[in-house]
């Protein structure tokens, strides 16, 4: 049995909802493990793993609209370092310093990352914000200051990782050899839809585009009925059904959808492509994860791209719907089971092995 800490980044859902997949398949596997997160991932770990978390000071981000203020991020984030040095040193000293971990894997998460390179405890990274700094892309040629941001941030995170597991859609030279490529993962109750070939298409807005402008835009599409989250609330208005919030109702529409628009985290992307669905990206402003994201998902054919959603873009996407999903050999589909062989491979190479392997 190993002490791990596990420490996870507070912003994305897909930073929690894979370290509880991840972290409960260390708990089966018999290790002691701490989890690590702060904001929206101590409050949906504390859901599963209750007092094996504990809270670490967590970057913030400012929006404006539905982009990032990088400016007023930086500025809040700096007034608030006196108390994050002294929230995360009596992490470290009542908590991370007694427990003695034997290994630290950080899902984007700074402090805890550093403390193990401080203290000289093998760390294992596991995201997927270091394919824009680990991996060599295609970029394209604007946006360069939103690409010139999330690289420095992304590198400013930490060092020194026994190995960097990507977790990536495509296929991409890896810069370093301390990195590896693994695909996505995704969570069991997707793992367990069944995709059908329905009628409507799934929209997820987050992109700040009004109730009565997106109803607008889409009405010029009679003959296909549109299921909206976002707004949460329920509404039937001509081909356009705008729902409540609902995992469960979600995950339904989303198994039995023709395709769906959303914005291009990866997260939604990654059960998009496990259940065979196309789809219209929509990148945030300003968060160049997701316009790479939104980039190789059209070059590969899984979907197209758009800055912002129209009657042309939303008239191209309806065309490209029936046609067959493709095959390119550069795409990483999603496979749990691959991941965790991978994740095995590099926890045997550590000086002192870890084993994820379940006992009968």
């Amino acid at each position: 049995m190993a002490r791990i800490i596990y420490a996870v980044a507070g912003e994305g859902f897909g930073h929690s909802s894979r370290s509880h997949l991840i972290g409960q398949r260390l708990l089966d596997a018999g290790h002691d493990v701490m989890f690590v997160g702060s904001q929206k991932s101590l409050l949906y770990l504390k859901q599963y793993f209750g007092e094996r978390v504990k809270e670490v000071f967590g970057l913030s981000f400012a929006f404006e609209g539905e982009r990032i203020d990088k400016s007023e991020t930086l500025k809040r984030n700096l007034l608030k370092l006196p108390e994050a040095n002294r929230q995360n040193d009596e992490l470290f000293k009542k908590h991370f310093e007694p427990f003695e971990p034997e290994l630290v894997i950080s899902d984007f998460e700074p402090f805890s990352a550093w403390w193990a390179w401080r203290k000289h405890v093998p760390f294992i990274s596991i995201d997927h914000e270091h394919m824009l700094t680990l991996c060599k892309l295609d970029h394209p040629v604007k946006n360069w200051f939103s690409r010139l941001t999330a690289s420095v941030v992304t590198e400013c995170h930490y060092v020194g990782a026994v190995v960097y597991i990507v977790i990536n859609f495509f296929k991409a030279p890896l810069r370093i050899d301390s990195a590896v490529l693994a695909p996505p993962i995704v969570r069991p109750i997707v793992g367990e839809l069944e995709a059908t070939a329905g009628e409507h298409i799934l929209m997820y807005s987050t992109t700040g585009t009004g109730r009565d402008r997106l109803q607008k835009t889409l009405g010029k599409f009679p003959g296909q009925t549109f299921l909206i989250y976002g707004f949460d609330q329920y509404l039937e208005c001509d081909n356009c059904v705008f729902k409540k919030r609902s995992t469960e109702g979600f995950l339904a529409d989303l198994a039995a959808a023709r395709g769906v628009v959303a914005s291009a985290g990866f997260s939604l992307l990654s059960e998009c492509m496990y259940l065979k669905k196309k789809m219209l990206l929509l990148p945030l402003a300003g968060q160049y994860e997701q316009i790479i994201n939104a980039r190789y998902i059209e070059q590969l054919g899984l979907g197209i791209a758009a800055e912002k959603l129209n009657e042309v873009k939303i008239a191209r996407f309806l065309g490209e719907l029936d046609k067959p999903i493709p095959t390119d050999e550069r795409i990483i589909w999603p496979d749990n089971q691959k991941f965790f062989d991978i994740l095995q491979r590099e926890l045997n190479r550590l000086e002192t092995p870890v084993s994820i392997e379940l006992s009968e």
